[in-house]
């Protein structure tokens, strides 16, 4: 009877430590799958309210944050934290680590240098999405990698600012290498 109970109370351990490293494996999908719902959500805010919706990473919390042009007609460009948002629950980056977030070709209302922070300097940090009230965005790419470092995929989201078409591709450890990998965050001001 006890070796019975030593094999059972083995054999569930074993099966504790296989199952965590099952789901650990799924923070990066799980995370990737939010940031996408986000883009959307995102647009499809811009489009109900009016108003330009942008996603700025802030590098002290670890997050995306809101902000919307609360008032176009008095002060346009002026951008605030959006207080109201209900969906930035799913901006949230417990679950995976952003390695770069850039704007990757014009959208309908700007040109932007490719590869580069809002069309300034390339190394000015991860580039702020705008979304527009007719539906359109910034194109740009977002790699993210998950914040456990037992899992060394990367997943990359393609947003395409003309259609708002938002696709994601997991990145193997050899296409990393191939690719040439992501670089560190920084702070961009909304």
């Amino acid at each position: 009877m006890l070796l019975a109970l030593t094999i059972m109370g083995l054999l569930l351990a074993a099966l504790a430590i296989n199952f965590s490293a099952l789901s650990g494996g799924q923070d990066l999908e799980e995370g990737a799958a939010r940031l996408e719902t986000a883009l959307r959500m995102a647009r499809a805010d811009a489009a109900n309210l009016g108003r330009r919706i942008r996603l700025a990473f802030d590098e002290i919390d670890g997050r995306f944050i809101v902000f919307w042009e609360a008032d176009p007609l008095a002060e346009p460009g002026r951008f605030t934290e959006y207080t109201a948002c209900t969906w930035d629950d799913f901006v949230s980056m417990d679950r995976i680590r952003l390695e770069r977030c850039q704007l990757v070709g014009p959208s309908l209302y700007q040109v932007v240098k490719m590869g580069t922070a809002g069309g300034g300097d390339a190394t000015a940090g991860p580039a702020s999405i705008t979304f527009e009230p007719d539906g359109s965005s910034d194109s740009a790419v977002i790699e993210v990698s998950a914040v456990d470092e037992r899992d060394t995929r990367h997943i990359v989201i393609e947003l395409e600012g003309l259609t708002g078409t938002v696709t994601s591709r997991t990145l193997s450890p050899e296409e990393l290498a191939v690719e040439g990998g992501g670089s560190a965050p920084q702070a961009v001001a909304p």
